[in-house]
């Protein structure tokens, strides 16, 4: 299969540029696939010092790791349900606790952040390996609360070819990072 044909498999080069010139900040990502197990994504990436600060703009919740809470030994096996137990703090920011999936502007969203980025990924509701309609017009939700923090916009949000970008004013081509 040639990169074109798995790139369009699900959506038209025509639906991924409507997509894509509607969107300001979301980015379609198409899954790696393979043994990866990731899905079809509409992505955003924010550079942050302070991943607590943007999550409060952004009208979310912090959550805080008391010290001395027990985490996860790298290494040791867990079940399930053991592992479930613990707090996930975000690298570099030891006091903060993965916000994971989350209710952004009333829709389903995960956030993952590093010790610099915060990103966010918007995925179907029904189905977490494609993006649809649906999806698209979630992202277009939570931009409006993401538009006070344009400055922070990371663009491409993931800087390889399954990140798609248009450039509107200067081709008409869907063409990836």
């Amino acid at each position: 299969m040639t990169w074109d044909e798995y790139l369009y498999r699900n959506h038209t080069p025509e639906q991924l540029r409507a997509w894509a010139n509607s969107l300001a900040y979301f980015h379609f990502c198409r899954a790696y696939g393979g043994h990866n197990n990731d899905g079809d994504r509409l992505l955003v990436a924010l550079s942050t010092e302070d991943p607590a600060e943007v999550l409060t703009a952004l009208g979310l919740p912090v959550e805080r790791i008391p010290p001395g809470t027990p985490l996860a030994v790298p290494g040791q096996g867990y079940t399930v349900q053991e592992y479930a137990q613990f707090r996930n703090p975000v690298p570099g920011h030891p006091d903060l606790d993965q916000p994971g999936w989350v209710t952004l502007a009333g829709h389903p969203a995960h956030i993952w952040a590093t010790a610099t980025t915060l990103t966010i990924s918007v995925h179907d509701a029904d189905d977490v390996y494609e993006v649809s309609e649906s999806a698209v017009a979630a992202a277009r939700e939570m931009e409006k609360l993401l538009a006070p923090l344009s400055a922070h916009v990371i663009d491409p949000p993931q800087n390889d070819r399954n990140c798609i970008c248009v450039h509107a004013s200067t081709t008409s081509e869907v063409s990836g990072s």
